[in-house]
């Protein structure tokens, strides 16, 4: 019910549902959030209820105090309901694509490749790049991660020329959103302990946020598994810094036994000097 005549901060002069049973008061001493007890501990933290003043069964936060508590937990829900929105039309804009004739799919071919061909290792397909040069990178055309990416996961790239640019450990999340929409995805990805791996270990925030909105057998699990190698690309890289980490090891052991050997050279010289005896 909504507070009317008395608050703690005197007469009432204005009071608006800002949400169900959540209220914006303005009164002649004060003004800020106010929420009946009841219903703050059904929607927000029990940081932000403790946090609460109490007062005839409701809880007063003041504006420029605690009024930005709850309104962040509000932010917070709207938020995540907005990106399962987003996925919800995601799928059923997949289900469109696979029961039709492929016009719908017409809307994402062609798409110009990113300004940076000449560093393109490989292409999954039109619109998603694999590029090299100072570090490997993820490159979404902006008309794919409009449909297909939530917000959240375009918050780890920036975005240059019509394409979205992920260091290629963010784009871990990209590639996890975009496998379930394009089997192209899918297909390059050579390890999904990995991926999910990655996104555990380097993106908590994304995972817990990501598995409170979707079902359960669409969460990502923790998994314990070596990061960085969910792409063949990466796989390679690995493998050959190792090799040249093997070669440096030798070069240094041989660099080393050298230096030993020449050591031992000297010692041997002066040995061999100390046992001639020079008679006049």
């Amino acid at each position: 019910m909504q507070p009317q005549g008395e608050s703690i901060w005197g007469n009432i002069n204005l009071c608006i549902e800002i949400a169900l049973d959540i209220y914006f008061m303005i009164g002649e001493n004060g003004e800020g959030i106010v929420v009946p007890k009841e219903r703050a501990e059904e929607v927000f933290s029990e940081k932000t209820v403790e946090a609460g003043k109490e007062a005839d069964g409701c809880l007063y936060y003041p504006k420029g105090d605690t009024m930005e508590m709850p309104l962040y937990e509000m932010m917070q829900k709207r938020a995540a309901l907005a990106r399962k929105m987003e996925i919800a039309a995601a799928k059923q804009m997949e289900q469109i694509r696979g029961n039709g004739s492929g016009a719908a799919d017409s809307l994402f071919a062609k798409i110009a490749p990113p300004a940076e061909t000449e560093y393109v290792i490989c292409c999954a397909r039109d619109g998603i790049y694999l590029t090299g040069g100072n570090e490997m990178q993820l490159l979404v055309a902006e008309q794919l991660a409009e449909h297909f990416l939530t917000p959240y996961a375009c918050e780890f790239a920036r975005n240059e020329n019509g394409y979205y640019h992920f260091p290629l450990q963010a784009g871990a999340i990209a590639l996890h959103e975009l496998k379930t929409v394009f089997p192209e995805c899918k297909e390059w990805i050579i390890s999904e302990e990995s991926l999910n791996a990655t996104i555990c270990q380097c993106y908590p925030t994304y995972r817990t946020d990501y598995n409170a909105i979707v079902s359960e057998q669409e969460q990502i699990p923790d998994v314990k598994a070596p990061i960085n190698l969910f792409l063949q690309e990466q796989l390679d890289q690995e493998k050959s810094q190792m090799q040249n980490t093997e070669q440096e090891e030798k070069l240094q052991e041989f660099e080393e036994n050298m230096t030993q050997e020449e050591s031992q050279g000297y010692e041997e010289d002066d040995e061999y000097g100390e046992q001639i005896e020079f008679g006049y």
